[in-house]
């Protein structure tokens, strides 16, 4: 995607201006700035104001992909399943994989200053992921 709409009358960017819809438009948004950064184009900041996008959107997109990736990984299907099955293996499971990226996504000088709130997550995590377990059992 080129930064400066107005330079360039490709059919794309006109049918982009026409569409009109703003989550589409956001979804792109994002899309690119993942691939700009991806692919050494930009930092994240530089392209978040290139693209004209928040912090917070980039977040919201990054963790629905993240999501979404986990759950079509454990489950074939990207939303949370509502089935008994669902519940009670894949969530549980979901739920540990959360944990486990908290111990691999930091280096050790983070670890070190912040190892006591990660281990105090984890461990609500694992409450979270035991209680849906046994709320299934019960069931």
């Amino acid at each position: 995607m080129l930064l400066d709409r107005k330079k360039y009358s490709e059919f794309g960017y006109l049918n982009d201006d026409l569409s009109g819809d703003a989550q589409k438009d956001l979804l792109h948004k994002c899309m690119v700035v993942e691939q700009s950064i991806a692919d050494g184009d930009f930092p994240l900041e530089e392209a978040l104001q290139a693209y004209q996008l928040t912090g917070e959107d980039y977040e919201n997109y990054i963790a629905r992909i993240s999501n979404d990736h986990i759950f079509l990984s454990l489950s074939g299907n990207t939303s949370t399943p509502s089935n008994s099955f669902g519940l009670k293996y894949t969530i549980p499971m979901y739920i540990d994989i959360v944990a486990k990226m908290l111990d691999s996504s930091f280096d050790q000088q983070f670890h070190e200053q912040f190892g006591g709130q990660i281990e105090k997550i984890k461990e609500e995590l694992e409450g979270i992921s035991v209680g849906v377990k046994q709320l299934k059992e019960k069931a």
